[in-house]
């Protein structure tokens, strides 16, 4: 194995000579993107069958190896001889848009920066949140009722995503930069899917290069004034944040820090309760246990200490999570040459990770398709029988900072929506899936609602 970071690596071309390694990268340019967007869970299983654990495999304009079960996610993402770039596994894709992010830092720099993040969750902060989440998802969900019929997904989104305007950036819903905020990201997600990747007019590209400048020029211009406030937004949090050395971290890197956190916080909180939902809507018996749990906290919002009162909550958006992760797949890079699954891989290739197909692997679950949210009650703990067989939030040093904030966030709406709803799917549901950009029922998710009392 590798004992020393490369400190070149950033300045490396991605290696693909990988003809030792089974598999295949498939069509020039777009390897196996067509097959991965049909179906991406069969795709990486008749990979995983045909050719094991390592495999080559292409994808997007990329050429790597494609790791699969809970042994290989283990060594990469505890990474304890530092040999996998987080930042150059994502920098022909989420780098695109969002280079700079926490995500996209590597090994110090990224312990360094992740130290300036903390603060916002912290206890203190998170309760600042809660109290400001509550009354918001309350108004949101309120005209629901008389609809009868609901798209959920489109629904939930403009609820997270005015939570997030708030509590992240301290905007009201009624800002007009909110909602140019909420076409940014818009902008810049289907920027992400563009297969050119310059700036020709009318591209997905452009589009999405606009939505990144847009979203510098806000926060850039509000640091000065947050940071000379005592806001309890994240921002400001991230704004007053100082150095071992008494300095405030520069706004370059605050601007990429909050422009991702807002990406990746209410887009992966909106498809993880897609999912549940979906599942919970074809099953009222599971439907009524966890609003019996919802109904046991009598009161309209909860309190920071309510959270840890609701384990039903909690596991059944992790098995939403484990059969539909909200991250596909995960990408790094390799800094040195360095062995996996028995195959030699070189310096600087890149690694595709499909958490779906290990959430799903028959030797770590029992009935691995079946939505069952008592695999991770006692006695069963089937989450147990590997610590990297679910990383629903991903793991080791990258593991989501949000986690805590986004279950906080699915327990307060969750809460809220079965105390006065009971719902089922429409006639006519799609049990079909969409898995790139974001994953989500093709359908967006149509309920019928009825009121309770």
């Amino acid at each position: 194995m590798a004992t020393a970071v490369n400190q070149d690596y950033k300045e490396c071309k991605n290696n693909e000579k990988l003809d030792h390694i089974p598999g295949s990268f498939g069509l020039p340019v777009i390897g196996q993107t067509f097959q991965l967007v049909k179906d991406l869970y069969g795709t990486i299983d008749r990979q995983y069958k045909e050719f094991g654990n390592v495999s080559r495999f292409g994808l997007a304009g990329f050429r790597g190896a494609l790791l699969i079960g809970p042994d290989l996610y283990k060594e990469i993402m505890l990474d304890r001889d530092k040999n996998f770039s987080a930042e150059m596994g994502y920098m022909g894709s989420l780098g695109r848009f969002y280079k700079g992010a926490l995500l996209l830092r590597d090994h110090e720099d990224h312990r360094f920066q992740r130290r300036m993040m903390q603060s916002a969750f912290k206890n203190d902060a998170m309760k600042g949140y809660i109290g400001t989440m509550g009354p918001m998802i309350a108004d949101g969900i309120s005209g629901w009722g008389e609809k009868g019929e609901l798209l959920f997904f489109p629904g939930i989104k403009k609820i997270l995503l005015d939570v997030a305007a708030r509590i992240f950036v301290g905007l009201d819903e009624n800002d007009e930069r909110a909602e140019k905020l909420n076409k940014a990201f818009l902008d810049i997600t289907d920027g992400l899917m563009g297969i050119v990747t310059k700036e020709w007019p009318g591209t997905k590209f452009r589009k999405g290069k606009i939505g990144e400048r847009y979203l510098i020029e806000l926060f850039g211009g509000l640091i000065e004034e947050r940071r000379n406030g005592d806001g309890t937004d994240t921002f400001s949090y991230f704004c007053r944040e100082k150095t071992e050395d008494g300095e405030y971290f520069s706004n370059e890197d605050i601007v990429a820090h909050m422009s991702f956190l807002l990406f990746a916080a209410h887009d992966t909180t909106t498809s993880a309760l897609s999912h549940m939902l979906f599942h919970l809507g074809q099953n009222p018996e599971l439907q009524q246990r966890l609003r019996e749990e919802a109904m046991s906290i009598d009161k309209p919002y909860l309190d920071y200490e309510d959270l840890e009162n609701m384990p039903l909550m909690e596991v059944a958006v992790k098995e939403a999570l484990r059969l539909h992760p909200s991250v596909m797949m995960m990408q790094r890079r390799t800094i040195n040459d360095c062995e996996l699954g028995g195959y030699k891989i070189p310096a600087n290739t890149i690694l595709f990770l499909a958490p779906q197909h290990t959430h799903r692997m028959a030797e770590y679950w029992d009935e691995p398709l079946k939505f069952d949210i008592d695999r991770w009650l006692e006695p069963r703990n089937e989450h147990k029988r590997h610590s990297f067989s679910w990383v629903g939030f991903g793991g080791g040093a990258h593991k989501c900072i949000g986690m805590h904030f986004a279950l906080m966030q699915v327990k307060n709406f969750m809460h809220q929506f079965l105390r006065q709803y009971e719902f089922h799917l429409a006639d006519g549901f799609s049990d079909k899936m969409q898995t790139v950009p974001l994953p989500k029922p093709v359908d967006d998710l149509p309920l019928v609602l009825k009121r309770i009392g």
